[in-house]
């Protein structure tokens, strides 16, 4: 069987370097770099299977989130215990904070909820900035991406719309929003959930999968 295109996504993210503001979830020396590692190729593989008719891009992995579970917007807890609708996530998933339960992270317990309620079936979730932005020395903390980390992960964003053919884009706040606008490619714009965007996200959400 020929080698997925997934395979060359992950081969490049796996090898973007990491500092003291920049995280590589992926990162061997890291501890559980080779579970985040397998978790995102799995996340990847299912989507593969599913053709996913919309992506959602957001901004940038957070600690209690993608950093801990190597999937984007999913938290450890989201990610072990699964989505039973679609039978997404759950089995073979492993977490890396070493809690039985997984550790929760607040965009992904809004995210997959309203996702639950209002698609059909899960888009595929991407980050803008594919590496964890904190502060020096921090990584247990979150920081706005840097316009230089932003240009970091423009070359991802085509490879993925490209392999995935995805019909629906959305882009989830403004980093993600510009991100789009500066290749040129059309999006529908939707408020970030944190920091009190919560209702106009859901909002925005239900609207866009009404019209489908």
């Amino acid at each position: 069987m020929p080698p997925s295109r997934n395979d060359a996504i992950l081969d490049h993210l796996f090898s973007l370097p990491g500092s003291d503001r920049l995280f590589n979830p992926y990162d061997l020396s890291h501890p559980g770099g080779d579970i985040r590692r397998a978790n995102l190729a799995r996340y990847l593989a299912d989507m593969e299977r599913r053709q996913p008719r919309a992506l959602m891009l957001f901004e940038a992995p957070g600690y209690r989130g993608c950093a801990l579970s190597g999937v984007p917007v999913t938290s450890e807890r989201v990610m072990l215990r699964g989505i039973d609708r679609w039978g997404l996530f759950g089995e073979g998933y492993r977490a890396t904070s070493g809690r039985l339960d997984g550790v929760a992270e607040l965009t992904a317990s809004i995210l997959w909820p309203a996702l639950e309620e209002y698609a059909p079936d899960p888009p595929l979730i991407w980050n803008t900035v594919p590496l964890h932005p904190h502060r020096p020395g921090d990584p247990g903390s979150n920081r706005a991406p840097t316009a230089a980390e932003r240009r970091l992960g423009l070359d991802f964003i085509p490879a993925i719309l490209d392999h995935f053919q995805s019909k629906t884009i959305m882009a989830v706040g403004r980093v993600a929003q510009g991100a789009l606008a500066s290749l040129g490619i059309e999006a529908i714009p939707l408020r970030h959930p944190s920091q009190g965007g919560k209702p106009d996200f859901i909002r925005g959400l239900a609207e866009i999968y009404r019209q489908q």
